[in-house]
């Protein structure tokens, strides 16, 4: 059974950004690994930051949702079912006018949510805990821990690409049972 260390983005190769960036700068970085070639063509592309305290520390991760979440604040409020949704959905509204300011006035640490505790998982995990968990909380990604430290990110895609692999063993050792029968 593989581990969640064997599939992790360790996080010495995951985008970075110090906590004190701001949005602006966030688009940026996230627009950079999303656009630029990609150092391993066999690995997807990353779609979110890792946030950093000044002391080395990991504060969470940045996801392309928050970074739009981040240029529209109502985003994280309900929309009640009676209210206009032209007001939080058209991006051409009057408000999105000062968005270049707006996006370096925010700083990053601001954007960060809580994460849960179903958001991070031991670097000594298997596969089969890794991917429940990715499914039953419709993440994207996990926060791979050793003890309290947080050393990787383990993503959907690796766990996907991993899954496939195991299939793929499989149907090869099955054929030539398959060609004796």
């Amino acid at each position: 059974m593989q581990h969640v260390k064997d599939l992790m983005v360790p996080l010495e190769e995951y985008p970075r950004i110090p906590a004190t960036a701001s949005l602006h700068d966030a688009i940026k970085a996230l627009e950079k690994v999303l656009l630029s070639p990609a150092k391993d063509p066999s690995r997807p592309r990353d779609r979110a930051i890792i946030v950093m305290e000044a002391d080395g520390r990991v504060l969470g991760k940045l996801s392309l949702w928050d970074v739009l979440r981040g240029i529209e604040p109502r985003y994280g409020h309900p929309i009640e079912p009676l209210v206009m949704i032209d007001d939080y959905f058209l991006w051409t509204h009057a408000s999105f006018a000062g968005l270049a300011e707006k996006a370096r006035a925010i700083k990053v640490r601001e954007l960060l949510q809580e994460h849960a505790k179903q958001e991070f998982i031991s670097e000594d995990a298997a596969l089969d805990l890794a991917a429940h968990q990715l499914v039953h909380g419709r993440l994207l990604s996990l926060l791979v821990t050793r003890g309290e430290r947080i050393v990787g990110i383990l993503r959907l895609s690796d766990a996907f690409k991993a899954v496939t692999e195991i299939i793929a063993a499989a149907e090869a050792q099955k054929a030539p049972e398959l060609a004796k029968a």
